[in-house]
């Protein structure tokens, strides 16, 4: 797809389309994390795509539902004491998730739907999209798969289940976004090149895309709640623990100290390559970049370390937490307008 395709293609409503959806999905992210850190995701007991949408009105609607969350095992083992109103409370926010995510939804079809009849896209967003609309489809599933997974014997999602919903999230994300930056620009161009410099910030992206991935494991396990020290873990660098033979290779993704282990080191890394990397680019020539655009990750960066650990601190408190998780998309955003604009300069 070549710049002038684009050009002979391009209107500013669906510029502003591409910008609304990428922001929307940008805060179901972030909506998801709050749903999680307020414990409410198993709230709703049923999945319904259409009459789900309305939430309860009156008052027997809402013991209805109620009495639906006393049969669960979160209920049953963790909220036995819980009132109604302190049901309202974590009811609202799954409710809010899956309303916001329906939202989603419309903004994609109905938009498209317009813009196609207008004959203002081309095979360019038909191929993208159709990727798009497929994870979206598959997002949705697997969200209800997620929480089933929570309403039968444990308590508890299964860390395995939240880190693909938040991974198939990220990747809608990214290639809404990778697909804004494009149209923007009136330049298409191909995400994976390793054969140039510019290789080294695709890195990057690399490992913060592995790091929030590692980060999944850790909000699905509560992992983040047993070690509340940086960098050391009871006192050592490598805790007790951190390999049970009976486990195996599913220390890895099952292992507290582990999960724990493996994310703050993973993110050490990451931060330690990220940094090293755009510092040397700020100084330097080696991939010619706007050092606006390198200022802006380096300061992003050094801000997600910071709430990494702050998080780690004061066992993961909500504030620290969410923060954590949207900066990470953030982080991961001004990655990627670093390597289109590298790209755009002929590195």
């Amino acid at each position: 797809m070549q710049s002038t395709d684009l050009n002979l293609n391009y209107h500013k409503p669906v510029m502003l389309w591409l910008i609304l959806l990428t922001i929307m999905v940008f805060l179901i992210i972030i909506i998801g994390g709050l749903t999680r850190l307020t414990d409410s995701g198993l709230s709703m007991v049923d999945w319904r795509p259409l009459l789900g949408t309305l939430p309860p009105i009156n008052q027997s609607q809402w013991l209805k539902v109620f009495n639906d969350y006393q049969q669960t095992p979160e209920y049953l083992y963790v909220n036995k004491n819980i009132t109604l109103e302190g049901f309202k409370y974590i009811f609202w926010w799954e409710w809010f998730h899956r309303f916001f995510a329906r939202l989603i939804g419309v903004v994609f079809v109905l938009p498209f739907l317009f813009f196609y009849f207008k004959k203002y896209l081309n095979i360019f967003f038909y191929k993208r999209f159709t990727i798009i609309f497929s994870l979206g489809l598959i997002q949705a599933l697997v969200g209800w798969w997620m929480v089933k997974s929570g309403l039968q014997n444990d308590p508890y999602v299964s860390p395995y289940r939240l880190t693909f919903h938040l991974s198939n999230a990220i990747i809608i994300y990214a290639l809404l976004l990778w697909t804004t930056i494009e149209y923007f620009h009136l330049t298409s161009k191909n995400f994976i090149d390793i054969k140039s410099k510019k290789s080294l910030i695709l890195v990057s992206i690399l490992l913060v895309f592995i790091t929030i991935l590692s980060g999944g494991f850790m909000a699905g396990s509560h992992a983040g709640q047993s070690f509340n020290t940086y960098p050391l873990m009871n006192g050592k660098i490598i805790p007790d623990d951190i390999y049970l033979e009976e486990m195996g290779i599913f220390n890895l993704f099952e292992n507290t100290v582990t999960i724990n282990f493996n994310h703050r080191w993973i993110a050490t890394i990451t931060f330690i390559y990220t940094f090293s990397l755009f510092l040397y680019l700020f100084i330097s020539k080696f991939i010619e970049l706007q050092k606006k655009i390198t200022v802006l990750v380096l300061l992003i960066l050094s801000l997600q370390f910071f709430l990494g650990v702050m998080a780690l601190l004061s066992n993961v408190s909500i504030q620290y937490a969410s923060l954590h998780q949207a900066n990470s998309i953030l982080l991961l955003s001004v990655l990627f307008l670093a390597y289109f604009k590298s790209t755009i300069r002929g590195v």
